[in-house]
């Protein structure tokens, strides 16, 4: 892992840690709280890596106190509170069951909140504090192991990690959605785009690539094809702005909860032809995402596919400003905890006003752990081809 203040990575900015091989194993044999029902279900060694993570108290503090995100979530549910009130919900990865009781205080007649941490616990500990347990059951397991006594009519879910699919949680929304959704029902967030765009952000390379041609005096340029290793060789997690951004952003892809398939999800690739805004060096690529909350009859997420770059934003902009809750990680909206995602180049690409850059990208699941991503990156411009690969883990 590179040190946080040349790659961003620094244990609160992050979502969770890293679900290394090293990390420690979820803690086993443990009794389910009282008022929680435990599903029965082995887990895989990654799985419970990925699980102990969720178990620490800082990681869903980092994503409470985002408000960009938790505002989305309450603003959806009261949104769509005509289709929770007396309904039966599903919440797939409740954590401290914050979205549960968002839903219950929405009218929900009954809310399944299924967590394979040991937050379910603490969640549990909540709904008794909240009153909630008559409209509340915590289930301590995964969603694919559990048993329901009925099919759900909401399915709400913060299943989005870097890059918008890292971590592999929505396969989990979609078992749940095939097994206990009604025909018809409610899925929360119903729409996700991945959109990417090369960025400019000279002060990051200056600081930590020509840092080492003078320090201190000093020439340690014997360090530079090391700095330029080591700042290219894995994804940054990291905060940039509209101004770093040199196009128009291009779609990776649009997923239709509704709709889109766990085949779909285990490899994506997507072409892109972007013309440079500026005469600036391209030091890599940004993607970011957003969602929207919609309902399944809800026609105006559909995006028709001729559409180019600014057409998709503008149309995407006049749906969050009508009647749609958007929850936007883009570089010129308010930063989240998710921030952007950059691959960043070895060497800079100095490009002029106007010129095409154009290639394509493969975002697919890694067979060393399915909850990493493998990210295949190829960019032509001006007569040079860049090929990258690298891996987000």
């Amino acid at each position: 892992m590179l040190p946080s203040h040349l790659n961003g990575h620094s244990p609160l900015a992050r979502r969770r840690p890293r679900l290394s091989a090293s990390s420690p194993p979820a803690a086993t044999g443990e009794s389910p709280a009282a008022g929680t029902t435990s599903a029965a279900g082995s887990l895989d060694e990654h799985d419970r890596i990925y699980f102990q993570s969720y178990s620490h108290i800082g990681i869903h503090e980092a994503m409470i106190k985002d408000r960009v995100r938790t505002d989305a979530y309450q603003s959806a549910i009261m949104h769509h509170q005509k289709f929770i009130e007396g309904k039966v919900v599903l919440d797939v990865g409740c954590g401290t069951g914050i979205l549960s009781v968002f839903c219950a205080r929405a009218g929900a007649k009954k809310v399944y909140a299924v967590d394979a941490s040991e937050m379910a616990t603490q969640a549990c500990e909540i709904v008794k504090a909240n009153n909630l347990t008559d409209q509340i059951v915590v289930i301590h397991g995964r969603v694919e192991d559990v048993d329901l006594e009925e099919k759900v009519d909401v399915i709400i879910s913060e299943w989005m990690g870097y890059m918008l699919l890292y971590e592999s949680m929505l396969p989990s929304v979609l078992f749940a959605r095939d097994k206990w959704l009604k025909p018809g029902g409610l899925i929360l967030p119903s729409h996700a785009m991945l959109f990417m765009a090369p960025i400019t952000n000279p002060e990051r390379y200056e600081g930590s690539v020509d840092f080492w041609c003078d320090v201190y005096g000093i020439n340690m340029s014997a360090l530079v094809p090391l700095a330029k290793k080591f700042t290219s060789e894995e994804p940054s997690i990291e905060t940039i702005g509209g101004e770093n951004v040199i196009s128009w952003p291009s779609v990776v892809k649009h997923i239709n909860c509704y709709n889109f398939t766990v085949e779909e999800f285990k490899s994506i690739t997507a072409e892109y032809k972007v013309s440079s805004m500026m005469l600036a060096p391209i030091h890599g690529f940004g993607f970011w995402f957003e969602v929207e909350f919609n309902g399944p009859q809800d026609s105006s997420h559909n995006i028709p596919s001729n559409l180019n770059p600014p057409e998709i934003i503008q149309k995407k902009r006049r749906r969050s400003s009508e009647d749609t809750v958007l929850l936007s990680t883009a570089p010129e909206d308010e930063p989240t905890h998710w921030q952007q995602t950059i691959l960043y180049f070895p060497d800079p690409i100095e490009v002029k006003q106007d010129q095409i850059v154009e290639g394509s990208v493969t975002v697919s699941q890694s067979k060393e752990n399915p909850r990493f991503l493998n990210i295949h990156l190829e960019c032509s411009t001006g007569g040079q081809t860049l090929v990258k690969d690298c891996a987000l883990r």
